[in-house]
């Protein structure tokens, strides 16, 4: 915008306003925290730009879920979130990790039975790939007797059935467990196909037993609670009996 001419008249920059205006449609964005689709205009060596309200917003590699970004993702439209908005320093970067793992963790509940692809063995476990997610199989959730060899048992690109024992939707985190599908103590040692084939039905006997633990525990739970209540009724009708004992002894004296 310029200083008035000698007719009174301003330049106005329309490229400015637009410029305003993206800004303040991002930050309508970013307070929703929804997700939102945008397209990629550039890669680079650390990820890739898209354009999101005209403004140039960053793609870390590592927020790109199931590919990298090459030359082949120019062009193509990906589900984005915010992870960070700074309109100072003219800076956005975004997400696609984010956005897909909250759109499926909200599909996502403990007890589930699902498909896994092993990706990795550590020492403490296996990485297992469910539904474009990494979720952890930890050695002492694989089965009920112990494993000595891991590699005996699980191999990378291996398809397994899991259950969903936790999860943290925030920073979409998933534990899973192949014991709990277990019909017997080893089975998936001896015969993991057994486990997967009869997953869905062991999974419900087990999740029935879980829920009827924890009926079990609220009952008792609360016979404790009444308990004390009666307690605490009798000591003080025991304590009002004893003062009025003494009260009429003293009329007496």
């Amino acid at each position: 915008i310029s200083e008035e001419d000698e007719n009174g008249q301003l330049m106005v920059s329309i490229r400015r306003i637009q410029y305003r205006e993206a800004w303040d449609q991002v930050v309508a964005k970013q307070e929703t925290d929804e997700a939102f689709d945008a397209e990629c205009v550039s890669v680079n060596r650390g990820g890739a730009i898209f354009l999101v309200e005209g403004l140039r917003a960053f793609l870390p590699g590592s927020h790109l879920t199931g590919r990298l970004p090459d030359e082949d993702l120019i062009g193509q439209t990906l589900p984005l979130k915010f992870l960070e908005v700074n309109q100072e320093e003219n800076k956005l970067v975004v997400s696609n990790r984010r956005a897909v793992v909250e759109a499926q963790m909200a599909d996502l509940s403990r007890g589930d039975v699902i498909d896994g692809l092993v990706k990795a063995l550590k020492p403490y476990g296996a990485f297992v790939e469910v539904g474009g997610m990494s979720g952890l199989l930890h050695i002492s959730q694989i089965s009920m007797d112990r494993i000595v060899d891991l590699e005996k048992v699980l191999q990378p690109g291996q398809k397994i059935k899991c259950m969903i024992i936790d999860h943290d939707k925030v920073n979409g985190r998933i534990a899973l467990s192949t014991k709990t599908l277990e019909l017997e103590p080893g089975d998936m040692i001896r015969d993991p196909e057994r486990v997967y084939d009869n997953a869905d039905e062991t999974a419900r006997i087990y999740l029935e037993k879980q829920e009827a633990e924890r009926k079990k525990r609220e009952a008792s739970a609360k016979d404790i609670v009444l308990g004390l209540g009666d307690a605490l009724d009798e000591l003080g009708s025991n304590e009002s009996s004893s003062d009025a004992s003494d009260n009429l002894d003293s009329l007496l004296s």
